[in-house]
């Protein structure tokens, strides 16, 4: 019974702390913000800069393996024009040469895009990192208790949300100057 009354109060706790009621503590009121990690990285610059160099990584892969399809295929086509005056021997070496080709470059095909996806998380992981630091500043400097991701909530209020601060300040260390702040999106 001890352990069930315990468990309804942390649990009213934790549900007061998530809808913004101010529960006292021993530094005073809690205080709840959120913020919308997909819209920052979205709108911020960094966010954009992030974007843009896994593009251009994707566009060099595929451009890199452009050129080899269009070796691939002109070997093949070669291999079909001169089949017919080739002998069983040098045929069946040339279909295996391109069987060998082929292989190559669907492997080479599927690491390129593994290295793609894997640029894209390191990239995106080093900016988390540099995000979570200016939450944790903005969190420290105005005495929030904690800030909570929007998309990993239920529920959580406008009122609460600090998104563009975050925004703006991320921006700020990046060294640029923050764009206009966007109207909210509704959930």
């Amino acid at each position: 019974m001890r352990k069930w009354v315990i468990g309804i109060g942390i649990a009213g706790l934790a549900v007061g702390s998530w809808m913004g009621v101010a529960w006292p503590t021993s530094s005073g009121p809690v205080k709840v913000g959120s913020i919308d990690v997909a819209r920052i990285i979205e709108t911020s610059e960094k966010g954009k800069e992030v974007r843009e160099k896994v593009l251009q990584f994707r566009k060099d892969k595929e451009r890199i393996l452009s050129s080899k399809g269009e070796e691939f295929n002109k070997l093949r086509q070669d291999f079909m024009q001169k089949s017919v005056t080739l002998s069983d021997r040098a045929r069946l070496d040339k279909e295996q040469e391109i069987r060998q080709k082929e292989v190559e470059f669907q492997a080479l095909s599927e690491t390129s895009r593994q290295e793609v996806l894997m640029e894209g998380r390191k990239l995106q992981t080093l900016m988390l990192r540099e995000l979570s630091e200016v939450v944790r500043k903005i969190g420290q400097q105005e005495g929030f208790t904690i800030i909570v991701d929007r998309d990993a909530t239920i529920y959580v209020s406008d009122a609460i949300d600090i998104t563009e601060k975050v925004i703006q300040q991320y921006n700020a260390q990046a060294g640029k100057p923050s764009p206009p702040p966007a109207e909210k999106k509704k959930k």
